[in-house]
């Protein structure tokens, strides 16, 4: 997927580049044994949420540059639950920074996930980061983004309930935070649920 980054030790780097050359190692490989620093084969604990490595059906369009977060509605199985970035003020939880973004809400976006999702931002501009509404938002409680790393490790994927997404954003944006912090540990309870 044109893009997606994975981070490789690097005096493992030419063993990984000769495995790959040879095809003895696929790039979906190494994807598929990241840690949630990004990092092929690291310590610091499998993603709870990996990352898909099925290559797209098709393409999509680029996404529209902007200077915030983006969020990108690719489910449509649910008109009646899709409320966009403008929650109901009197539903804000005053401990949570609301989501700021540009909200796409576009049918060719159907189905797109986040290993495609960085070569579709326009390089114009300093987009903070792209929220994905897919399947899993409409369907689990929290209403869960998918928000897509878009410079530490492109293309990995962090599952937050909404209402957290905001000050992820807010974070990210200031450097208080690095993106591999909201990506929950597998067999751990994430530090937001805590």
């Amino acid at each position: 997927m044109p893009g997606r980054g994975v981070r490789v030790p690097p005096a493992r780097l030419g063993e990984i580049l000769a495995a790959l050359l040879s095809g003895a190692l696929a790039f979906e490989d190494l994807v598929r044994n990241m840690d949630v620093y990004g990092m092929y084969q690291g310590g610091g604990g499998r993603p709870a949420f990996p990352t898909p490595t099925v290559p797209p059906l098709r393409s999509f369009p680029a996404l529209p540059a902007t200077d915030v977060a983006l969020l990108v509605r690719t489910s449509f199985d649910d008109e009646g639950g899709w409320v966009g970035a403008d929650p109901d003020p009197d539903e804000i939880d005053p401990e949570h920074y609301p989501l700021t973004a540009l909200v796409v809400d576009d049918r060719a976006f159907e189905g797109l996930g986040p290993g495609q999702v960085p070569v579709l931002v326009p390089p114009t501009e300093h987009t903070t980061l792209v929220a994905l509404a897919d399947a899993r938002t409409f369907a689990e409680p929290g209403r869960p983004l998918t928000v897509v790393d878009l410079y530490d490790t492109p293309g990995q994927p962090a599952v937050l309930p909404c209402r957290q997404v905001g000050s992820m954003a807010c974070n990210l944006e200031i450097g208080n935070m690095d993106f591999h912090e909201f990506v929950a540990v597998e067999g751990t309870v994430p530090w937001w649920e805590g």
